[in-house]
This record gives C-alpha cells, sequence and structure tokens, in this order.
C-alpha cells in the first residue's frame, strides 16, 4: 500500500474519476487485492511485479467504470449538475498527470515517489554521520535537474559556495552518488526477482523520470 498508493490514484484519476471518487476506490483497489490474493499471484517468471499490479489495476478500474456507467443511466439519487461533476473532476489536476495515459501516469508517479523514499534515506544517512555537505552537492548537481529541470550548478560554483576545492566537491558527489546507488537497488531489491529485474527496474525509472510530466 505505501509503494503504490500514489500511482493508483494517478492511473484512476487519469481514467476520469473525481478526486474524492479516486480515493475511495483506491481503498476499496487494496481490499479487492488482499481478497482476490493479487499479490499471492505474483510469479516472476511471468514478469515484474509492477506489471502485475499494473494489469491488476486496469481490470479493477475497467469493471469500476462499468458500474459509474450503469448508474449514470439509472442514478438513485437523481443526475448531478454538468458544473458539479467539472468542479470535481478538476481536483485531478493537482495530480499532475494530464497529459498522460492512465498507464503513463501510474508508472510516473512510481518512479518519483520511489524516487523521494531513496532520497529520504539518502538524506538520513548522510546526517546520521556528518556528510550533510554530501547530500547537499548531490542533490543540487544531480537530484534537481532531474525533478525540477533545473539546470545543475559548476562544481566551482557549489566550491565557493560550501567553501571547498573544485577536487572535494567532485569527491564528495562520488561519495553520495555511491550510496544513492546502493540505497536505490536495496529500495527496488525489496520487490524485484533478482539482480537482472533491479537493473531492469532502474533502467525503467530513469527512462519515466528523463520523460516530460
Amino acid at each position: 500500500y505505501q509503494l503504490y498508493r500514489r500511482p493508483v490514484l494517478a492511473y484512476l484519476a487519469r481514467r476520469g474519476f473525481g478526486h474524492e471518487k479516486a480515493e475511495d476506490l483506491v481503498q476499496d483497489f487494496f481490499l479487492h487485492s488482499m481478497q482476490h490474493q493479487v499479490v499471492e499471484k505474483a510469479d516472476t517468471e511471468r514478469g515484474r511485479f509492477r506489471g502485475l499490479m499494473l494489469s491488476a489495476l486496469q481490470h479493477y478500474a475497467a469493471n469500476a467504470h462499468r458500474h459509474d456507467q450503469a448508474q449514470q443511466r439509472r442514478p438513485a439519487g437523481g443526475f448531478v449538475a454538468a458544473d458539479e461533476v467539472m468542479a470535481e473532476g478538476g481536483n485531478t489536476a493537482i495530480l499532475g498527470v494530464d497529459r498522460h495515459t492512465p498507464e503513463d501516469a501510474f508508472t510516473q508517479s512510481w518512479a518519483r515517489m520511489l524516487l523521494a523514499r531513496v532520497v529520504d534515506t539518502l538524506d538520513r544517512e548522510c546526517q546520521a554521520t556528518g556528510k550533510q555537505t554530501h547530500f547537499e552537492i548531490f542533490k543540487r548537481f544531480m537530484l534537481m535537474p532531474i525533478l525540477d529541470g533545473v539546470p545543475a550548478p559548476s562544481q566551482r560554483d557549489m566550491a565557493a559556495e560550501f567553501g571547498l576545492t573544485e577536487k572535494e566537491v567532485a569527491n564528495r558527489l562520488v561519495t553520495a552518488r555511491r550510496a544513492y546507488q546502493r540505497l536505490l537497488r536495496e529500495e527496488i531489491a525489496q520487490y524485484a526477482a533478482d539482480s537482472a529485474e533491479v537493473d531492469a527496474e532502474i533502467r525503467d525509472l530513469f527512462a519515466t523520470l528523463s520523460r516530460p510530466v
């Protein structure tokens, strides 16, 4: 649930469900998955776990959509005004997925949530080991260009800002990057079948993040 709540919500919102409806369906989807033992059916020889979750979600959303369509044809409480529907649907804009297919929205949200967890772990690790500067340099040079689309500062500028030599900045960047790569693999390995699948998920992660939101 912690890994996939936001990707599921992004998918449902992009399918056209209003924000409150999508929130309700997220809860119901995970209950449905447990009741039908979706996770237990995972087979490493048939593809990645993320693909299993997306496939289950596609079937669930299609059924939910058919149910909604039936309710709209004969609603128990009468018809809803069009401006109310538009107001509810407008809430999906906060998810930033308007230009994506539902599948793209799911994958983009998965990638950003996974990266956020790894970055948070790296931040805590650097603080615990007195390497806050390592994290700050890595964030400015590597993360912000990926997540925010801003240009990376030069190592000379960072050296001046942090009172370091350019070589010291480069060394800290290498150390933080190695720690990040280790933590990223550890995060993905929690649900990947083997190292090859970890590598495949990492390729997907950065391919997804490189596409415009």
